[in-house]
């Protein structure tokens, strides 16, 4: 803080006239105290609020005729009953309050009576003071509680007075600034001007400030302080602010651009980013924001705003978006099942279900190929349901409604058995009249295991027509093909040789091999069973000449039963058969 003195501007001047003659003035021979007011006259200059009571220089006179009238200030430290008395009685009593000013007068004759006044305070003598313009005396000097402050004499007019008379008023300051705000410049300090005050006074000793106009201040207030001083030290202060604010805001750099993200399955994602930078002219910032990196967001649009503060509270913002976009389709929640309905008279079919419900991050549209209540026509009819989110993700879900037949096809003419006489033993062509099926609501499609022509071998054949509608509803019609061999036509040797030699070692039936079911039973001559086949074949089921238990039977004649099956009837060959060794 600097201390500036200032050009003092003071209460009044005082100026010496070489018009005043010297001449005593008051004599305190009690005392033995000599006071002697010089005829010096002054210049005074009384601004507002100034107490001293100095003539103006036209109006200092030389002492004359004696002292009429005398301005005096009580010194005492308590109030007191003050009186003046001259050889003509008193002539002025009052109580006086501390450093009070008064005023006392002479006789109606325009002086005192005598040539010194008396004073008491509080009944106790105080001061004796000459009034006859005799004695010299020092105008500055106190007399007992009390200080001669003005005077008048009879015939010279207003007298002189001391510098300080009556000066117990403290300087007055005019045109004291108002606060003062300005704005910083880069560097944080700003320089402040402003019209520099005045100091008013009797006698103005020192004005000084603790900062000048033009100076140069930090950022904050500055308190600046006039201090007023006149010669009895009474002092007064101007005070007033300087404020220097930071009005520039924080800068940022590295602001992110718009981020954008897929959600996960839980509908949210989490990112990360590098936060912005924030610099500031005058000092540190403050930096807040609304998300952080690794935050997890929902789907949609979230604005992350981050927010930095100087300590002046000027703000800066960095604004971006974070996108996190919806990129699953939705999910089938509940399924309605294929619908199988009867048809009605007319052949179709009302058909009823619960439609499905969808699952998303966001809500969905649904559209469908049908309604529940909807007519269908018979047969298979696909119906389609489609969900779409808010982010155009798409998903459909499909089942059938069936109109069904409940009636099966009914068919007229089934074909009754067929039998066929053949002695060929690869079998015989059958022929038949088709049979003929209908239904209450469509045409069936009719299937044949065996068309008429077809050639069946020996045996029963069972013929299936087959007659299906849309719905499946089906239904058959059977009958059977017999085709039989009028004799069987077997060749059967009446000799076999079985001696290991290779030639007639087995016994060869010829042909027996078109009868896949058969048997064979050779016996001896008391009818004991010596071989029994099924299926006789010439190859690994054939005789030679053993018995059950692996021995060739002796040379002999013995007896056979061949059995064939030809369609539902069996043919029987009997005959003998000589073993020889």
């Amino acid at each position: 803080m600097s201390n500036t003195q200032l050009t003092p501007t003071p209460d009044y001047i005082i100026q010496a006239s070489t018009s005043c003659l010297p001449g005593p003035l008051l004599y305190f021979p009690k005392k033995a105290f000599v006071l002697m007011l010089y005829l010096i006259c002054f210049t005074v200059q009384v601004y507002a609020q100034s107490s001293c009571n100095c003539p103006t220089p036209s109006e200092c006179k030389p002492c004359a005729g004696g002292i009429s009238q005398l301005t005096l200030r009580y010194n005492g430290f308590f109030p007191a009953l003050v009186l003046i008395r001259d050889n003509g009685g008193a002539i002025f009593i009052e109580t006086l309050q501390p450093s009070e000013v008064f005023t006392v007068s002479g006789q109606s004759n325009g002086k005192f009576a005598a040539n010194q006044i008396y004073i008491f305070a509080n009944g106790i003598f105080s001061a004796e003071i000459k009034v006859n313009c005799s004695m010299e005396f020092d105008p500055t000097a106190s007399i007992g509680w009390f200080t001669i402050m003005g005077a008048r004499s009879k015939d010279g007019g207003t007298l002189c007075c001391t510098a300080s008379a009556g000066d117990a008023a403290s300087p007055v300051i005019s045109g004291c600034p108002a606060d003062i705000v300005i704005a910083a410049t880069s560097q944080c300090t700003a320089s402040a001007t402003w019209q520099e005050p005045r100091a008013e006074d009797c006698h103005l000793k020192s004005f000084t400030s603790t900062k000048s106009s033009g100076a140069t201040f930090p950022i904050g207030t500055t308190r600046v302080t006039y201090t007023a001083t006149d010669a009895s030290n009474n002092s007064s202060t101007c005070s007033f602010n300087v404020v220097v604010q930071d009005k520039s805001a924080p800068a940022v750099s590295n602001c992110p651009a718009q981020i954008n993200i897929k959600a996960g399955d839980n509908c949210k994602a989490k990112t990360t980013w590098t936060p912005p930078t924030f610099t500031d002219n005058c000092g540190a910032v403050t930096v807040t924001s609304t998300h952080t990196p690794g935050s997890e967001l929902n789907i949609g649009t979230t604005e992350v705003i981050y927010t930095a503060r100087d300590n002046a509270g000027n703000r800066t913002q960095c604004k971006f978006n974070i996108v996190v976009e919806d990129s699953s389709v939705p999910v089938v929640a509940t399924k309605p099942e294929d619908v199988v309905v009867p048809a009605d008279g007319n052949c179709k079919a009302a058909a009823s279900w619960t439609p499905p419900t969808f699952t998303d991050c966001s809500s969905v549209t649904i559209t469908s190929s049908h309604k529940p209540g909807s007519i269908f026509p018979m047969g298979t009819t696909e119906v389609t349901y489609t969900a779409k989110d808010k982010a155009g993700n798409t998903i459909r879900y499909t089942f059938d409604v069936t109109v069904k037949s409940a009636a099966a096809p009914v068919f007229s003419a089934c074909p009754s058995d067929v039998l066929i006489k053949t002695t060929e033993l690869s079998g015989a062509e059958a022929m038949w009249e088709p049979p003929i099926a209908s239904d209450d609501c469509e045409a069936p499609v009719i299937t044949a295991s065996h068309d008429p022509g077809t050639s069946f071998p020996i045996g029963n054949t069972t013929v299936t027509y087959t007659a299906i509608d849309q719905s499946g509803n089906s239904t058959t019609c059977n009958f059977t093909v017999s085709v039989q061999l009028e004799d069987a036509e077997l060749s059967i040797p009446q000799i076999i040789t079985p001696d290991g030699n290779g030639v007639n070692d087995a016994w060869q039936i010829e042909n027996i091999g078109r009868y896949h079911t058969n048997k064979v039973v050779v016996v001896d001559r008391w009818g004991s069973v010596i071989y029994s086949a099924s299926n006789y074949n010439n190859d690994n089921t054939i005789w030679d000449g053993r018995d059950a238990s692996g021995k060739v039977v002796p040379t002999g004649t013995y007896f056979f039963t061949i059995s064939v099956r030809s369609g539902d009837s069996w043919i029987e060959k009997k005959g003998f058969i000589e073993i020889i060794q």
